[in-house]
């Protein structure tokens, strides 16, 4: 690369800077407007189609930067950003988006998000809240995107314990307004009876709100209501920092979306601390309403309210729209109808131009081919002057319920400034609202000044709050303040030539190409993120284009060989900016292509392809330099101008991908490779086994019958081949590998292993000498119980009664029945009765003898029912013959007291019974 000696021209334009954050619109269906000037404009290139909630965001000099519905992302050329979709808003949430720049981080914004709190639309889905991406503007060649892993993180706006808040999550409000500080901003959402509010500083997200709790309870319907009509409304700061007001359509449970019961919202007032983010002092203005769009004037000091009536039924009857007082005593009695009219009450948006815009359509329409206008809401009543219908819009453009919505303070416009480079004179005056008689004015820096209008030069660049104390008639007014960011002239390469691949072009090496123009922004600014290239045929046109919106479009065409474009290279949001000059050059480049690259089917059609890896064989098998850039395209054009590179994981068909190199950010070559789909045979990919542990070691792998030569069989234990044998139950898996493709399937085999029942113990009912046996058993399974057959019958309960005395075994099972778990036990017993009288038969009664040595007889204790001993008999005893002291006791029951050589005791009775 040849460069050659350029002098660097640096520019210091004077612009008056306003609210240019403010300057595009867009809304509604297709619909847009554009402030310029004290001029608005119709707008026709819109991506939007929503219903309620949009935001949209412009640099200072009124350059539109992007815009959204809360789930789409659309850049200035209005083209989806490429990490822009799917975001956690909805089209019918009332502030569905809020975009808040990062403070002293140019380009750097904060998309919050707030999704409808529904359960119609569609049925059943996630209700998601309130939720914020980063969007960072040097991404996406200068155009924008969403900052990787930093898209739709939860915020929390409700109480995780309490189960209707966690449903539902939030309300459909959100605003901001910069904080007292006037470096940081407000974030302010509510629900229920909190308000929530998160802190924007240059640090970041400050994600632990200030909770304000208040009065009045608003809470969310249940999910059979589905749609959540208490979280309908707006919900607006005033631009001066000081009031929050708050539209409820409804304000009680139930009902549903097609209640006809819309006449209990609520509209409240409340006090703003811009210091700490805390709501208070709760007002009433509006009650036994529907109220849905809520604003305050550019001077704060007027209120106004759009409000719906609606018939018994339901259908909509007329709307009208109300201005409060700010500076009564009694706001809500203050109340004075503007205008009534057939249409809905929808949003009210201050505008950059001092006046306020409201939306709505016709009962039931699609939406409306006009919006309505209060050209001076600052003034009292109808000298506000509203005016229906007053901005026509363009034909297949329509408004619906929302508009765009932006930080309040940034319409708000107490002083101006121009010149914000380094080394300039900035010049600060106060607007024509401030009224001031003289002002004191603190630069931020240290120094200061005084004066209506006064000038100031900064030694360094930076960020800087100004701060201006007024005086009317001698008195002090609260202060004003804004922050303004004073850039330096980027430090730039003087030329650059922009290399490209003649071998795209169909006319062979003519010198003429297209040229992807943002490739050469890198290495101009020489990497510096925070900056931005616009680029034109010549000088006078970059010098003259102030608000740089009749710059090239960076995908161009040159017209001569070597043309040499002008490069005006600007900080971010300022007018400063360097020029340089860039030489389009065409050369010759290398044909890269590389034989076919298979990937392994994954069973849809599909392989994954590592691209990274494709790289270096290519850099490889090419000799290529080692400071090559390949990448990968699936269109040729998107290869010829550096477009939509592929990631190095690929999921793909089979198809052609189209390659760009380059070296030094130089075209090297170009060129294609195709992407085939191999195959491994397709056969079960999950198996799942079951077997008891008497039949361990079992083999798996044996039923997979293919071409074993051809491939490589690797198991998780670190074995390989075909087939293993395992001894117990677990998760193997068996890696099939094509030696030739290197393609792979994974094998899963999920092995149960069934145990056997165990028996732990027997409860034998050693106090009651009942007969009842309770088996205790691990039975890993459901378990069955038997006693004395292996064959049953089998019982659930393990609880056996009336068992005979002497020897017995206790079986256990599971459903499974891999094994049989016994026990021998030994049921200790007595005869129930005896008959003395030397027939032979049941002469004496003693305990039944027990073969376990541990039930071994040790002594016999017989009672009278009075408990008197009558008889001690030794364990070798024939047993009692019924007689005390020589004579025979006569027929009744009697007690005993037996106890074994293992130290158990059993007591019971029995009875004597004497035959005449």
């Amino acid at each position: 690369m040849r460069f050659i000696a350029f002098i660097i021209i640096t520019i210091f334009p004077l612009f008056l800077f306003s609210q240019g954050e403010g300057a595009n619109w867009y809304f509604g269906l297709n619909a847009g407007l554009s402030f310029k000037d004290d001029q608005v404009q119709t707008l026709t290139n819109g991506k939007i189609t929503t219903i309620e909630g949009v935001s949209t965001i412009s640099d200072r000099n009124g350059n539109l930067l992007f815009y959204t519905d809360g789930i789409e992302l659309y850049d200035r050329k209005h083209n989806l950003m490429p990490n822009g979709g799917n975001l956690k808003g909805n089209v019918s949430s009332t502030q569905s988006a809020l975009i808040v720049p990062r403070p002293k981080h140019p380009g750097i914004y904060y998309l919050f998000t707030v999704d409808k709190p529904d359960y119609t639309i569609p049925k059943n889905d996630p209700i998601e809240g309130v939720n914020y991406s980063i969007i960072d503007m040097s991404l996406n060649s200068g155009f924008g995107d969403i900052v990787n892993g930093q898209k739709n993180i939860h915020l929390q706006t409700y109480d995780p314990g309490n189960p209707a808040e966690n449903e539902f999550k939030s309300s459909e409000k959100i605003a901001a307004i910069i904080a007292g500080d006037c470096e940081s901003y407000w974030v302010v959402t509510h629900f229920t009876n909190k308000f929530y509010a998160f802190k924007v500083t240059e640090d970041g997200l400050v994600t632990d709100p200030v909770i304000s709790k208040v009065p009045t309870n608003i809470p969310p319907t249940t999910r059979d209501d589905g749609a959540n009509k208490t979280a309908i409304g707006q919900m607006k700061i005033s631009p001066d920092g000081k009031f929050l007001a708050i539209a409820h359509s409804s304000t009680i449970l139930g009902g549903g979306p097609k209640d006809t019961n819309k006449t209990n919202g609520k509209a409240f007032l409340y006090h703003f601390n811009d210091d700490d983010g805390t709501v208070s002092d709760e007002k009433l203005i509006l009650d036994n309403a529907y109220p849905y769009g809520v604003e305050f004037s550019a001077n704060s000091e007027k209120l106004y309210i759009t409000n719906n009536f609606y018939k018994p039924n339901g259908v909509l009857e007329k709307s009208e729209l109300y201005q409060f007082d700010q500076n009564s005593a009694n706001i809500a009695s203050t109340k004075t109808l503007i205008h009534t009219g057939t249409f809905t009450a929808g949003a009210l948006q201050l505008a950059i131009d001092g006046k306020i815009y409201r939306s709505g359509y016709p009962f039931l329409a699609d939406g409306h081919t006009a919006v309505s206008r209060i050209n001076k809401p600052d003034l009292t009543g109808t000298a506000a002057n509203y005016v229906q219908d007053a901005v026509k819009l363009p034909e297949g453009t329509l408004v619906t319920l929302g508009l765009p919505q932006f930080i309040q303070s940034l319409l708000k416009n107490d002083f101006e400034f121009e010149n914000l480079c380094l080394g300039d004179k900035t010049h600060f005056s106060l607007s024509t609202e401030t009224n001031y008689d003289t002002a004191e004015w603190d630069f931020g820096d240290g120094s200061t000044g005084s004066g209506l209008e006064v000038d100031h030069t900064y030694a360094q660049p930076g960020s800087y709050t100004i701060t201006v104390n007024g005086y009317i008639n001698g008195i002090i007014q609260e202060p004003i303040c804004k922050q303004i960011d004073i850039a330096e002239n980027p430090d730039v390469l003087p030329t650059y030539e922009l290399v490209q691949c003649d071998i795209y072009d169909d006319n062979g090496s003519d010198g003429l190409a297209e040229f992807n123009l943002q490739l050469a922004k890198d290495p101009i600014s020489k990497g510096n993120t925070a900056t931005q290239v616009f680029f034109y045929e010549s000088r006078s046109a970059a010098e003259n284009d102030i608000k740089n919106g009749k710059s090239l479009d960076n995908i161009f065409r040159n017209t001569t060989p070597n043309q040499k474009l002008i490069a005006k290279v600007t900080s971010f949001g300022s007018l400063c900016y360097s020029i340089s000059e860039v030489s389009l050059k065409t050369k010759d480049g290398t044909d890269i292509y590389p034989d076919p690259v298979s990937g392994c089917d994954l069973g849809n059609g599909e392989a994954e392809f590592n691209l990274n890896l494709i790289k270096n064989n290519i850099v490889n098998d090419y000799g290529l330099p080692q400071n090559i850039s390949l990448t990968f395209h699936e269109k040729e054009s998107d290869a010829a101008l550096g477009l939509k590179p592929l990631p190095d994981t690929y999921f793909s068909d089979p198809r052609t991908l189209y390659i760009r190199a380059e070296s030094d950010n130089i075209c090297y070559g170009s060129g294609a490779v195709e992407l085939k789909i191999g195959s491994v045979p397709d056969f079960q990919q999950a198996f799942s086994l079951e077997a008891c542990s008497s039949q361990f070691p079992i083999q798996l792998g044996g039923e997979i019958n293919i071409n074993s030569a051809r491939y490589d069989f690797t198991w998780n234990t670190g074995q390989t081949g075909e087939s293993i044998n395992i001894q117990q139950g677990g998760t193997y898996f068996l890696t099939v590998s094509d030696k030739e493709l290197g393609c792979s399937r994974e094998i899963e085999y999920q092995v149960t292993e069934q145990l056997s029942p165990e028996i732990i113990t027997v409860d034998i009912d050693a106090d009651l000498a009942s007969g009842q046996v309770e088996v205790i058993a691990e039975t890993n399974g459901e378990g069955f119980y038997a006693m004395d057959s292996e064959n049953g019958p089998f019982q659930t309960s393990p609880v056996f009664t009336d068992v005979t005395p002497g020897a017995h075994t206790v079986y256990v099972k599971n459903e499974k029945a891999c094994e049989i778990a016994s026990r021998e036990i030994f049921v200790f017993g007595f005869p129930k009765f005896f008959t003395p009288n030397n027939d032979g038969y049941n002469d004496r009664w003693r305990p039944s003898d027990i073969p376990d040595p541990e039930y071994k007889l040790n002594g016999i204790f017989i009672f009278d029912r009075y408990g008197k001993l009558l008889v001690q008999l030794p364990a070798e005893t024939k047993g009692w013959d019924g007689n005390f002291n020589g004579k025979p006791m006569p027929s009744n029951d009697y007690w005993f007291e037996v106890t074994l050589q293992n130290g158990r005791v059993f007591k019971g009775h029995f009875s004597l019974v004497r035959k005449n």
